[in-house]
């Protein structure tokens, strides 16, 4: 079992760490989506939320930030009882707020995807990390990008969920430099 996988013995989180996390992502709907559930795993694990994905995908439209926007109250109510997702209500809101402010920045800045890869100079940074204990959780990026997308409504969203989601969508490398699904190696 690969060290960069966090030493984790599930198949559903060895999957994601092997096919999806840290590869660049530039689709800006799926940044969306992976940025929404990010929302989600503040003070629970991430596999937790890792294998809701599906339920949230389902009970928010598929991430369609233009329908999610459109969430009511009484939408947020039916939530509180929808299965397989975490039924908490200022989390469940909050990706509500996230579409809004998703909109907003299509706007301006044309695209999603564009505004956050800004943040890098549209390029991944390579953190080099040799060993799990060479890993960091936070840095002036990640402090930077959660109070920019705060001005956009975006919640749940603090310095230490922004440095996970740099290095989930991929615009961190933060795999270790052996590690066989580091994206510079395929």
């Amino acid at each position: 079992m690969s060290d960069c996988a966090f030493g984790t013995t599930d198949p559903i989180y060895k999957e994601y760490h092997d096919k999806e996390w840290g590869h660049p992502l530039h689709d800006s709907r799926k940044l969306f989506e992976l940025m929404a559930l990010e929302s989600q795993h503040a003070g629970l694990s991430w596999l937790t939320i890792l294998k809701k994905r599906e339920a949230y995908r389902e009970a928010f439209y598929n991430f369609e930030p233009e329908k999610i926007a459109s969430m009511t109250d009484e939408d947020i109510d039916k939530l509180m009882e929808f299965p397989g997702i975490v039924h908490y209500r200022k989390k469940l809101e909050a990706i509500v707020s996230q579409a809004k402010g998703y909109l907003e920045i299509e706007k301006i800045h044309g695209s999603f995807s564009k505004f956050l890869w800004a943040y890098v100079d549209f390029y991944p940074i390579d953190l080099h990390y040799k060993t799990p204990t060479d890993r960091i959780t936070v840095d002036k990026r990640a402090k930077q990008m959660s109070k920019d997308l705060k001005k956009y409504g975006f919640k749940f969203m603090g310095p230490v969920t922004m440095f996970s989601f740099l290095e989930a969508a991929g615009l961190y490398d933060a795999h270790l430099e052996d590690c066989p699904f580091k994206p510079s190696q395929n």
